[in-house]
């Protein structure tokens, strides 16, 4: 069975949703996900997960993201994006210093935030956006994020371009909505792009249109191997006498000679196995998660 991680550098106007269903049919597997939604405008880094590597998922959705957006002062959308209804207007200007000081005073660490409407994010069983789309708002639970970096890359009233790194959660639109409200002079999102998720770079993704054109054959080489999504965690390469107990997920004996508890990646000589987890006081190696096709 193939497996392995495909980076995308998906278009505008194309959902993650449709970035699936093409893989799916180019490469006639069915197990495809993707590793976080990115809005219809959006472009950039989606990548996709094939077969087994759909099990890291999670951990992807964990890793910090780095965005670069252009925002548009004086009016304010529906969708926090150009593609909305315009809600309100407003002529009040500024100047780059009082950008700085507004993102410096509310916008950096952790904070928290209310996610839009128009998003893909569940209410009893139904997403926002389907309730945006039949002009329901309904109270949504403000959510705590952390954003590492703001970055004014260029700066021209109306327009500005900003770098931002920000963990899980965190949504570009709203973040650039709240801007525009601390400045009293509102903003929305013209343009989006998603750069990184984690180590995965958009540099090394293919365009989803150059996609289309590649041989099935030359996509499945180039699958990035599932252990690369995990380079966070340490690694312990076990001998072969471990190799039927780690695959059968068995509890096993084993010493790191070190304090450590937690997850691990399991190597059995060069092979990767999957992501165990490690208790230092028994000295036990249980896999939690195996990726290995024996």
């Amino acid at each position: 069975m193939t497996s392995g991680i495909l980076l995308i550098d998906k278009s505008t106007g194309m959902s993650s949703g449709k970035c699936v269903y093409q893989a799916r049919k180019k490469l006639g597997i069915k197990k495809i996900g993707h590793a976080g939604t990115l809005d219809p405008l959006a472009t950039g880094l989606l990548p996709l997960l094939i077969n087994k590597a759909t099990r890291v998922s999670d951990f992807l959705m964990d890793e910090v993201k780095i965005y670069e957006t252009l925002a548009f002062f004086g009016q304010k959308t529906d969708t926090q994006d150009i593609t909305g209804e315009i809600l309100e207007k407003s002529s009040k200007t500024f100047e780059k210093k009082d950008l700085e000081k507004a993102i410096k005073e509310n916008f950096l660490g952790e904070i928290f935030q209310t996610p839009p409407m128009y998003s893909a994010l569940k209410q009893n069983g139904k997403k926002l956006y389907e309730l945006a789309r039949e002009g329901k708002i309904v109270e949504r639970k403000q959510r705590r994020i952390k954003v590492y970096d703001f970055e004014i890359l260029d700066f021209d009233f109306p327009y500005a371009r900003f770098k931002i790194t920000c963990s899980k959660g965190t949504y570009i639109r709203s973040l650039v909505n709240d801007l525009g409200e601390v400045l009293k002079s509102f903003a929305t999102v013209k343009e989006l792009r998603r750069l990184k998720v984690g180590n995965f770079d958009v540099k090394d993704a293919i365009k989803i249109e150059d996609f289309e054109k590649k041989a099935v054959d030359e996509i499945i080489k180039n699958l990035i191997p599932i252990d690369d999504a995990l380079n966070q965690y340490e690694k312990i390469i076990l001998d072969k006498s471990y190799y039927k107990q780690a695959t059968n997920g068995m509890t096993m004996k084993v010493d790191l000679e070190k304090n450590f508890d937690g997850l691990i990646r399991v190597y059995v000589k060069d092979l990767f196995i999957g992501l165990g987890e490690y208790k230092n006081k028994n000295k036990t190696l249980k896999l939690k998660k195996v990726f290995y096709e024996g």
